[in-house]
């Protein structure tokens, strides 16, 4: 488990996350995919300053249960309400699980089909301008 939030802070995480993605037939919950745990390192690998966001909301959802944070939030601070449940989201569609089981694969790599017309048209104005110094 990341060492960016302290025990009771990922507690908090997690309701909130569940508050956002619920455990459903068929589906897992937020914390069912690691939220906090390999999610939360996985925010902290690819996009460390939305941990200071996770913080934030945590800290202010810390004197009242999740659902009413939330709606408080979504209502206060439009802009951190989305931001929070953008990175939730995000952070969910990491979790390979997750993915098997909407049947999304994940984005992945697709080699790049370049025809042999089209570099030469590319190539045009470097051919056409020599390779001598450029003047400035």
């Amino acid at each position: 488990m990341t060492q960016s939030l302290g025990r009771e802070q990922s507690r908090m995480l997690a309701e909130l996350a569940d508050q956002l993605i619920p455990p459903a037939p068929g589906a897992i919950s937020a914390s069912e995919a690691g939220i906090p745990g390999p999610l939360l390192d996985k925010i902290e690998q690819y996009a460390p300053e939305r941990l200071d966001l996770l913080r934030l909301v945590v800290e202010a959802a810390a004197k009242t249960d999740p659902a009413t944070a939330l709606e408080k939030l979504k209502v206060d601070d439009r802009i951190t309400y989305d931001s929070f449940c953008e990175t939730i989201a995000a952070a969910y569609f990491m979790s390979a699980e997750v993915r098997r089981k909407v049947g999304f694969p994940g984005r992945e790599p697709v080699p790049a089909k370049i025809d042999a017309v089209d570099l030469e048209e590319l190539l045009v104005p470097v051919l056409e301008g020599g390779f001598g110094p450029r003047p400035v």
